[in-house]
């Protein structure tokens, strides 16, 4: 065998030891990098109201709401007092584990998502609808 085969071939036994014995690289990432712990539900979320339907006379345009979240679920009552038939509309909302709710009462409902500390969903009442803002800690 010539010197130059023996010495390639000490090279390359030489060079896959090395990379064998060497942590993928992911491996290394994932043990420096933990994932991100997830943002909580439960809380106070704060915001305002924005007026979809209806007038601003007999609903509002830039209302505040304070939405109290304790096990994934929160009451809100929409004030509809110009609805002799149903002056409030009230909602008990469970917020899936996504993060979704869509709470139905009749023909009225409210419906949204929770992620990152962020509430945002709409109001849908027999005079007035609103899609709402919220932020969790806040306070309006």
């Amino acid at each position: 065998m010539s010197p130059l085969i023996a010495l390639t071939m000490v090279g390359v036994a030489v060079s896959s030891l090395l990379v064998s014995c060497s942590p993928s690289p992911s491996a290394a990432t994932a043990t420096t990098t933990p994932p991100p712990l997830p943002v909580p539900i439960d809380g106070t979320y704060g915001g305002a109201m924005q007026l979809t339907r209806g007038n601003a006379i007999n609903c509002g345009n830039d209302n505040p709401i304070t939405l109290q979240v304790k096990n994934r679920t929160f009451t809100y009552r929409l004030a509809q007092p110009q609805a002799e038939w149903k002056p409030v509309i009230v909602f008990t909302v469970t917020i899936g584990p996504e993060g979704s709710f869509d709470e139905r009462s009749g023909p009225d409902s409210m419906s949204g998502h929770v992620a990152g500390g962020s509430m945002q969903g709409e109001i849908v009442g027999d005079i007035c609808g609103f899609t709402f803002n919220a932020d969790r800690g806040a306070t309006w």
